[in-house]
C-alpha cells in the first residue's frame, strides 16, 4: 500500500497538540485497521489540523482525503493543502484509536479527539460539533 507511507505512526509513541501537550498512541492503527478515528498533519504548519472518523480502512479514507485535495476538492482539508503554498507532500494521517462498537460511539470518540487536540476552527479546520 504505497500511499500509506504518509501513516505518521502505528506504534506505541508520543505525540503533540497545538498546545504542546503530549499524547500516547495507546492503539496500533494500521492502515488495514477499520472503524477508527484519526487525525491529519499538516508537515508545513506542524500541527494537527483535522479530525475524522470512518467505518472503512482508514486506507480508504486516505485515499479520498488524497484525491480530494489533488482534485481541488471544495472542503476544509482539501483546502488546506492545495492553497498558501501548501500541498499533498505534506500532508500526513494519524491513527489516534480504532474502536468496537456503533456508527454513534466512533462520532462520539471523534468529538472528544477534536477537543483534546483542538482541531476546531480558528485552530483547525473542523467545523461541525
Amino acid at each position: 500500500m504505497q500511499s500509506c507511507r504518509s501513516l505518521l505512526s502505528h506504534t506505541t509513541e508520543k505525540f503533540s497538540d497545538t498546545t504542546g501537550k503530549s499524547y500516547n498512541v495507546r492503539y496500533e492503527v494500521t492502515c488495514k485497521s477499520t472503524n477508527v478515528v484519526y487525525a491529519v498533519h499538516c508537515e508545513r504548519c506542524k500541527t494537527f489540523v483535522y479530525v475524522g472518523e470512518t467505518g472503512d480502512t482508514l486506507h480508504q479514507r486516505h485515499l479520498l482525503n488524497l484525491s480530494r485535495i489533488r482534485t481541488r476538492h471544495n472542503d476544509p482539508v482539501a483546502e488546506h493543502f492545495y492553497t498558501n503554498g501548501h500541498s499533498v507532500a505534506g500532508f500526513r494521517v494519524m491513527g489516534l484509536e480504532q474502536l468496537n462498537g456503533t456508527d454513534e460511539y466512533r462520532k462520539t470518540i471523534e468529538q472528544l479527539w477534536k477537543r483534546k487536540l483542538r482541531t476546531f476552527k480558528p485552530y483547525g479546520l473542523n467545523t461541525k460539533v
